[in-house]
């Protein structure tokens, strides 16, 4: 396996949680999806296609947007514009660029699927408006750029296990830098907008925070696996689902959620291979994974609470009284 340096800098959000073979029942009926009303843009093919740091100035000031959002530069700063050009040019990072045309194509299945998610959300949220999409190249300096209104895809960052290079990355994260992954990630990305929350700072306010993030992903796309949503293998949620009674002791003994000692937080929702005060296998981001887990089981007990309803509840302790969950198997 190959990176490319120096180091990328990763936008795409690390904190995803697990949960296993737990999806909800979604009300969003399968129909014919028309994507008429999603755009790809492919600036990626404009900007491979220029010749000059001119040419390439140009083209920025054409997209203004781009720089501002992707690299906090300007057009007009000529070290930011000569990298630019540096990789665009470069025979390693052309090469890498050839790959992606093999690997997505017309962006057909991309289209179908960010399609699908955005007519899910307008079934919820009828003033939804869909951010135009734009895809690009950047030698893996960048993965994902999510906004209300913008979404900008590196391509290269999400081309899998075969490509020339990846992300340099622990395996752990690298294994969510593959095609499928794209849409789930967006639309988890997206859901911030969606989802009111409040000022605590305790471990549980963000546990359920979490939570209700991946729930909307999975309500978006009732048909993508939990583990694409959530970037772990199935028998590591298989693991964490009939281990949850060991995993909710400890977070009971240990007071756990009501913890607001950042550090402390840290272990429980943060970015690690594992999370060893729980026990040896036990994966990172464990307190997500929990957090959606009683999002999952408040569904079951509140039939009576819509979805919208529940990304609006602001009081997390009245979901997690309300979700009656103990750390109990459901089978």
């Amino acid at each position: 396996m190959k990176s490319l340096k120096p180091p990328f800098f990763i936008l795409l959000l690390s904190a995803l949680p697990f949960l296993y073979s737990c999806s909800s029942d979604s009300s969003k009926e399968k129909e014919e999806i028309n994507t008429e009303n999603v755009e790809i843009i492919r600036f990626d093919k404009e900007l491979m296609a220029v010749k000059s740091t001119e040419e390439l100035t140009a083209l920025l000031n054409k997209y203004p947007f781009y720089s501002r959002m992707l690299y906090r530069a300007f057009p007009e700063d000529t070290a930011f514009v000569n990298h630019i050009f540096y990789i665009t040019q470069h025979p390693d990072t052309r090469k890498l660029y050839s790959e992606t045309g093999s690997s997505f194509g017309d962006m057909g299945d991309l289209k179908k699927e960010f399609a699908r998610a955005f007519t899910n959300i307008k079934k919820d949220y009828p003033d939804f408006k869909e951010p135009k999409i734009y895809t690009t190249f950047t030698g893996l300096e960048n993965d994902l750029f999510v906004s209300d209104s913008l979404i900008i895809i590196s391509l290269e960052a999400f081309l899998g296990p075969k490509a020339t290079y990846r992300p340099d990355q622990p395996a752990y994260i690298l294994s969510r830098y593959d095609k499928p992954y794209i849409v789930p990630s967006v639309i988890r990305l997206l859901s911030d907008r969606f989802i009111r929350g409040n000022q605590e700072s305790a471990l549980l306010n963000d546990m359920i925070y979490f939570g209700k993030s991946f729930e909307f992903t999975k309500e978006m796309l009732p048909d993508v696996p939990d583990s694409l949503i959530i970037c772990l293998p199935d028998s590591s949620l298989k693991s964490n689902w009939y281990a949850q009674d060991l995993i909710w002791a400890h977070f009971i003994d240990k007071s756990l959620l009501y913890e607001q000692n950042p550090k402390t937080k840290e272990k429980y929702i943060g970015e690690r291979p594992k999370v060893p005060e729980v026990g040896p296998s036990c994966p990172g981001r464990i307190g997500q994974w929990l957090g959606w887990r009683i999002v999952d089981k408040f569904r079951t007990e509140n039939p009576d609470v819509s979805f919208v309803d529940l990304m609006n509840i602001t009081d997390y302790q009245d979901i997690l009284k309300r979700s009656k969950y103990r750390g109990e198997v459901e089978e």
